[in-house]
């Protein structure tokens, strides 16, 4: 009686045990997928990156930025369930959007409308937009 007892147990463990994985297998899944979703979203992004030339305030410029900054929203929102493989993953996905994000950074021209700090005096500094200086240039 004591046998079939433990025998009963014993299946119910391995049942759950094997429930278990199953539920684990699901979630990584479930979690690479977002991440590779995003990769692909990255990668068509970052292409678009390549062949941007204007300025910061150009709204292609904007729209790019706002949407790498949405895909590392969507990372942020993947949880890893204490799992190292999707862990290394959204690290590599992570990495990917920042590195578009850099080159994107590096393509968008600045504005002439934008500030540069020129000298402090004291307490007041002195800014200066870009048009400033080729308006000195033009009096000397």
């Amino acid at each position: 009686m004591e046998d079939e007892s433990n025998q009963k147990n014993d299946k119910n463990t391995t049942h759950a045990n094997v429930s278990a994985d199953k539920v684990v297998e699901g979630l990584r899944q479930g979690a690479l997928s977002a991440i590779n979703s995003v990769a692909i979203d990255t990668q068509t992004l970052r292409e678009q990156v390549e062949h941007f030339d204007g300025p910061r305030s150009h709204p292609d410029c904007l729209r790019l930025e706002e949407e790498l900054t949405r895909l590392l929203l969507r990372l942020d929102a993947v949880d890893s369930f204490g799992l190292d493989e999707v862990r290394a993953e959204r690290r590599k996905a992570v990495a990917a959007v920042q590195s578009a994000i850099n080159l994107l950074g590096a393509s968008c021209a600045p504005d002439d409308r934008s500030l540069a700090l020129v000298a402090v005096e004291g307490d007041v500094a002195q800014l200066k937009t870009p048009s400033d200086d080729s308006k000195e240039n033009e009096r000397s």
